[in-house]
């Protein structure tokens, strides 16, 4: 991320001018909204041990509950075994998840690479077999009493589920996992070229010569060709995948997947809206604090990755002027152990966090040889919370993708009044305008790469070469600066297709409650407690308006947040 930092500063004219400050923290009580009560009892990582399920009698119980559907005077007996169905789910999500960590922390590690694959294509079976016996009830005599069981949400969730999975794309998912797989474990990998006689990899070089960037792009040009081979790869496969389920194109079935009240052309709306009028604001902002900008990205490159010494700071700043829960949140991270910041060979190269089920305790995952400074732990600690907050997860839970950044990013904007802890005095001020920085460039990016995917699966004959020119040219339009090779890097694309715009909805909201911290930190502070309250099933852009937030599809707020950018 910091190579492209510099490289998107370099891409405007420059000018010199000083940093505004930001409020200092409000000493006045919030009201908070009443946070969601759920119990977390201790539960150390390191004490949770991994067993594949009883994948065999998980599915004999599905059978036995779809034959039981078919007799009579079996409601109370069905209705059970339905739900002892679920907690089985749940014990699987959990022990997929453990395995995906475990294999995370090691890439090399066969066994855990075994248990993830097993168990994620297991999944995409179970969740047809789920599908057919959820519809087999709800057509059966015992409607009305699985009705008033499950409620309208949970049928509502099954009715969309439903046409989002079948049978006749059960081999083409477990062939998408397996590519998935791959990429992760290349991704994982040091990638080398020569130079000078010697083997050399990115870390090595020094790209301030020419003999150092030609051997950068040898190195990024071997990552690209293996990389966006499988990228190619699963193109095609998810291509086929959309269309065996009835659907013109790729890219409406992967939002369907992700559960958006929004669009394709929404967010291609959208992303017009920010290269107007976001980007040349974002230029201003750049000729204003170059040089400042320049150093706070040059110190975030010389971190020393102590990203341990981030979390008392954040304690005591949760404990200052944010709800009781978000320090309890941090305490039983800490506790049991439930994050993993080392920079190990064979980690995985990504920072994310996750919950596992069973256990109600989220998990925050960092390689701290990528992520070097506290923003990543603030940044991750947002989604932590949020998983935190939410209640027990079954079947067919969704989470808002759009929603969870708000969670994580505003968080970070929020704890500018504290950056003098976390990165020093002297640092201090720059790394405030360098979040604000890096906000604008996550909207910038998240509508390229959002454009990017778009376009990709609009013309599925491209070859790499030519996938490699149309992102050069779509990030260009949006940054002002060429990604040829390195995209290929944004594990989001393969992974979790049309993920990253959610990166930029989601700041263009982050950067509204900064917005409202300048003005009314107070307010500020009680509209994010207001957001971080919808955990699980429910509609981005109706949790956006009760939570006094602007719709970025249908308001202004792209237009009035360029405004204040230019301010600073």
């Amino acid at each position: 991320m910091s190579r492209f930092m510099l490289a998107l500063l370099a891409a405007f004219s420059l000018l010199l001018s000083g940093c505004g400050s930001t409020p200092a923290p409000s000493a006045t009580p919030t009201p908070w909204v009443e946070a969601v009560s759920v119990e977390h009892q201790p539960h150390p990582f390191g004490d949770m041990e991994y067993a594949r399920p009883d994948l065999e009698g998980l599915d004999q119980k599905i059978a036995d509950c779809q034959a039981m559907a078919a007799e009579a005077d079996k409601e109370s007996e069905l209705l059970a075994l339905y739900d002892e169905i679920l907690e089985d789910i749940r014990h699987l999500d959990t022990m997929d998840s453990l395995a995906t960590i475990h294999y995370n922390l090691d890439t090399t590690d066969a066994f855990y690479e075994e248990e993830m694959t097993t168990l994620d294509n297991y999944y995409t079976r179970l969740d047809n077999r789920m599908n057919e016996l959820t519809g087999m009830i709800l057509e059966s005599s015992y409607q009305e009493a699985a009705k008033a069981a499950w409620g309208e949400e949970f049928i509502e969730r099954y009715e969309i589920n439903s046409k989002l999975n079948s049978p006749e794309i059960e081999e083409l998912s477990e062939q998408e996992n397996d590519l998935v797989t791959q990429y992760t474990k290349l991704l994982a990998s040091e990638y080398t070229t020569e130079l000078n006689g010697q083997t050399v990899t990115i870390d090595d070089l020094d790209l301030t010569t020419d003999e150092g960037i030609q051997a950068y792009n040898e190195i990024y040009e071997k990552k690209n060709a293996e990389l966006g081979g499988i990228y190619l790869q699963l193109r095609d496969l998810r291509i086929q995948i959309a269309e065996k389920l009835g659907y013109d194109n790729y890219t409406d079935y992967a939002y369907d997947v992700l559960g958006r009240d929004y669009t394709p052309e929404d967010a291609h709306n959208f992303s017009e809206k920010v290269r107007t009028e976001m980007l040349p604001a974002f230029g201003q902002m750049i000729n204003n604090h170059y040089d400042e900008l320049v150093n706070a990205i040059n110190g975030m490159q010389a971190g020393d990755g102590d990203l341990e010494a981030a979390l008392p700071i954040l304690k005591t700043a949760l404990q200052k002027e944010f709800p009781s829960k978000m320090s309890e949140a941090l305490d039983y991270m800490q506790s049991n152990k439930l994050y993993d910041f080392s920079a190990e060979p064979n980690k995985m190269h990504a920072g994310y966090t996750t919950i596992l089920n069973e256990y109600s305790a989220p998990f925050m995952f960092i390689n701290s040889s990528d992520y070097r400074q506290p923003d990543t732990v603030i940044h991750e600690f947002g989604h932590y919370y949020n998983f935190y907050l939410m209640p027990e997860l079954k079947w067919n839970d969704n989470n808002n993708l759009d929603a969870a950044e708000i969670h994580s990013q505003a968080l970070e904007l929020l704890m500018q009044p504290y950056y003098d802890q976390f990165f020093g005095a002297d640092q201090a001020e720059g790394q405030k305008i360098y979040s604000i920085y890096s906000i604008i460039s996550n909207i910038l990016q998240g509508c390229a790469e959002d454009e990017f995917q778009q376009a990709v699966f609009a013309n599925p004959d491209l070859t790499l070469e030519e996938v490699n020119e149309l992102h050069s040219e779509i990030f260009y339009q949006f940054t002002g600066s060429e990604l040829y090779y390195e995209w290929v890097e944004i594990h989001h694309h393969f992974e979790t297709p049309f993920y990253y715009v959610s990166y930029a909805t989601s700041a263009i909201s982050a950067l509204e409650i900064w917005a409202q911290s300048l003005d009314d930190r107070n307010q500020a502070l009680s509209t994010y407690n207001q957001i971080t309250q919808f955990t699980t099933n429910f509609k981005y852009r109706d949790a956006l308006t009760s939570s006094g937030l602007k719709d970025p599809f249908t308001s202004d707020c792209v237009s009035e947040i360029a405004e204040k950018v230019k301010g600073l």
